[in-house]
């Protein structure tokens, strides 16, 4: 038996309160595991099993998360200003931050708030009205 045979499948209602903690829409998610968004719908309706792989897949999209929001907290924690600055939309994101050009703003602005919630005083900012 292979690792991916080993892991338990998802329940579909923990996929999707996964999917939505990540602040990730249906069809951001599907792409990030290249899947069909019918299909990942079908999976969260308990329509069609979750294959085994997708707890793993989710589980890394979990850790680049949790380390993002690190990486603010730690950020906020050592500036002088403690403002962070979100994105209204993707192509907004995209064109400020190319490192993040495969996430969709929505996931940013859920990491900024998940760091927000650990250090006092930090205002959000969106970038549209940073000029």
């Amino acid at each position: 038996m292979d690792e991916g045979e080993q892991k338990r499948r998802m329940d579909p209602g923990e996929l999707q309160t996964i999917r939505e903690a990540l602040g990730l829409t249906g069809d951001h998610l599907a792409a990030m595991l290249s899947v069909n968004p019918r299909t990942l719908r079908a999976w969260e309706a308990g329509r069609e099993p979750i294959p085994r792989r997708v707890g793993g897949e989710v589980e890394v999209i979990e850790e680049y998360t949790r380390g993002a929001v690190e990486e603010v907290v730690a950020a906020l924690q050592d500036a002088s200003d403690v403002a962070v600055l979100v994105y209204r939309t993707d192509e907004e994101m995209h064109a400020a931050r190319p490192d993040m050009s495969h996430l969709p703003a929505r996931w940013w602005r859920h990491v900024v708030y998940r760091a927000a919630e650990r250090v006092p005083g930090v205002e959000i900012v969106s970038a549209a009205s940073d000029a």
